[in-house]
């Protein structure tokens, strides 16, 4: 049960959307950006990204019977499971971790201009 005598409990429809620290303020989107939750949903999903790269390139190398695979004539990979793996892992890595840069950047400038509004 809810204590009609606490501040802090929405009394009706007009408080449901109160933020206790806003001073019953409505949330925005820079609240939501500050709690850091959509980067804990982008994290969650670049892990799983790379956990399916990494057991894809397991599956797709121990199917396969390639001794080595040269990528773009630069560097050799073993065509072992735990090689082609490993390639996996750090490839999407780099390009996960240029997008997501990319992503910051571009926000930071989306910021910069509401800023100026």
């Amino acid at each position: 049960m809810s204590d009609p005598s606490d501040p802090n409990e929405p009394s009706g429809p007009s408080d449901a959307g109160r933020n206790d620290e806003g001073g019953g303020a409505a949330r925005t989107d820079r609240d939501v950006e500050a709690s850091g939750s959509g980067r804990r949903y982008l994290a969650g999903a670049a892990v799983t990204v790379v956990a399916f790269v990494a057991v894809a390139g397991y599956v797709v190398a121990a199917n396969n019977g390639v001794d080595a695979v040269t990528v773009f004539g630069v560097v050799t990979i073993p065509g072992t499971p735990t090689g082609v793996a490993l390639y996996g892992v750090v490839l999407s890595v780099a390009v996960l971790a240029l997008l997501f840069g990319l992503v910051t950047v571009a926000s930071r400038f989306d910021d910069a201009g509401r800023e100026r509004t």
